[in-house]
């Protein structure tokens, strides 16, 4: 079966539904997210579609039915307030709990590899692209990576 980009990013989505958290997630390329006064925990999602590497993973007998095997890396960035919660353990969960939902996760569109937890620190310490003002917060990232399948 060949999957899009933007059908890969839809599994990845469709194993993280709001209903399943107990913080928000928000999603790269969706509308920002506006932060509460009081900090309060979330999740930002970055998926980093890695490519194909420029070539076909198998020949499949002329132009237009090779497979291209793309990798992406989804990092799910989780944010746990300053003050009211102490320690790495807060972000970390939670953490966990996105990197449990993916982690072997495989359907018809993609295969996740390993999703694994890493606790950064600081909220100031990192910088993310549509997202703004985390310096109350501690951070931990969910990395996971996945390949999907596009026949051309």
């Amino acid at each position: 079966m060949s999957t899009t980009e933007s059908q890969a990013r839809a599994a990845v989505k469709a194993q993280l539904p709001a209903s399943a958290f107990t913080f928000p997630i928000y999603w790269q390329g969706d509308a920002a997210p506006t932060l509460p006064d009081q900090p309060a925990p979330f999740a930002f999602v970055v998926f980093n579609n890695q490519g194909s590497g420029g070539r076909p993973t198998a020949y499949g007998g002329g132009a237009g039915r090779n497979l291209y095997r793309n990798r992406a890396l989804v990092e799910v960035f989780v944010f746990s307030p300053i003050g009211s919660e102490t320690g790495a353990a807060p972000a970390s969960d939670r953490a966990e709990q996105i990197a449990s939902r993916l982690r072997g996760f495989r359907d018809g569109d993609i295969s996740c590899y390993a999703a694994d937890v890493i606790f950064i620190g600081p909220g100031s310490s990192i910088s993310l692209p549509g997202l703004d003002a985390v310096n109350n917060y501690q951070c931990a990232v969910a990395e996971i990576t996945l390949s999907y399948d596009q026949i051309g």
